[in-house]
């Protein structure tokens, strides 16, 4: 079964790997604001849990001894170069690319889940495996906008000067967050 995932969903998740300080790697960073900045080549690329038997891959992670490394793959060239990929990937904006975030932070992440597709290479399907951590990621995304959605609502009464609404609001954000941690 074959999941897609738009290019805002993937900026998006780029963008919380990079504002949370993931990686440290200079060149690895400049890469990943580049695949944002060009929507054809963001299109190509798909968030994998494993890259093996494809064409062409990137994998990012941290070794155990929290050392970041990076590798490349194309048909059967590799390099831990990010510049060299980023030539490959600038002139080659036609074939599929699959990424792989060996990132301990990332799997704990429900926005992982969210971008998660499955490689056409593997039996495994994604959904069986990750079924259950994808469907919190869903509850925690519902969850993280009404609580968005009420937040500004509750803003906009107390600009207005409107009590009734304020406190109206402010039960039922009150009524989520008891139920999250309760």
């Amino acid at each position: 079964m074959e999941q897609m995932v738009s290019n805002v969903q993937k900026k998006t998740f780029l963008r919380w790997i990079l504002d949370r300080r993931l990686l440290t790697n200079r060149e690895i960073i400049w890469l990943l604001h580049y695949l944002m900045s060009n929507d054809q080549l963001l299109s190509l690329i798909h968030i994998v849990d494993d890259v093996t038997r494809v064409n062409r891959s990137i994998t990012i992670g941290n070794s155990e001894k929290g050392i970041q490394f990076f590798r490349y793959v194309k048909t059967t060239v590799e390099t831990d170069d990010p510049e060299k990929a980023f030539h490959d990937l600038r002139m080659n904006q036609m074939e599929e690319v699959y990424l792989q975030l060996s990132i301990e932070a990332v799997y704990r992440s429900p926005i992982f889940y969210s971008v998660l597709e499955e490689n056409p290479n593997s039996h495994e399907d994604i959904h069986e495996k990750y079924g259950q951590m994808a469907e919190h990621a869903a509850i925690e995304a519902e969850r993280t906008f009404m609580i968005n959605r009420l937040t500004h609502a509750i803003n906009k009464a107390l600009d207005e000067g409107d009590q009734q609404q304020f406190y109206a609001l402010t039960r039922r954000l009150n009524t989520i967050n008891k139920q999250t941690n309760g």
